[in-house]
């Protein structure tokens, strides 16, 4: 069974779910390689191999949102660590500087260390049974 980092799994992810549509990735089942489909990036070591059409060879990478990651990763995390910003929290996810709000507000009301505790284990959670859905073995 082929092992995949989680890193490297995530940062895939959140390219997907960057590129709103424009972007994909692949993992390969023998060898765990991820393969990034983007116009504008191409990784060097991992190159597109020539059998994407070749059945159930590859695992399309989701979109971090799919996996529950992303903005709701944030909003899980602000509704039970900063209640009492609901209404303000909520108005940001319309905001392209989501990202900067979310930690000034955290680094603010003292909970940032608790943000990057909760974040951890939710991402590794989340890619960890991804990976075992999709007969993945991971590794950190």
């Amino acid at each position: 069974m082929a092992s995949v980092k989680l890193d490297e799994l995530e940062n895939a992810a959140i390219l997907v779910d960057d590129g709103e549509g424009s972007a994909n990735a692949l993992v390969a089942r023998d060898t765990g390689m991820i393969h990034l489909l983007n116009d504008e990036y191409m990784d060097e070591e991992a190159p597109l191999p020539g059998d994407l059409d070749a059945g159930d060879a590859y695992v399309p990478v989701p979109a971090a949102g799919e996996l529950g990651l992303g903005r709701a990763l944030m909003r899980r995390f602000a509704a039970s660590h900063l209640p009492g910003d609901r209404e303000q929290v909520e108005a940001w996810f319309d905001k392209d500087d989501v990202y900067e709000r979310f930690a000034h507000l955290f680094e603010t009301r003292g909970v940032l260390d608790a943000w990057y505790a909760f974040r951890e284990k939710e991402v590794r959670t989340a890619l960890e049974a991804w990976c075992r859905q999709h007969g993945l073995e991971f590794e950190d």
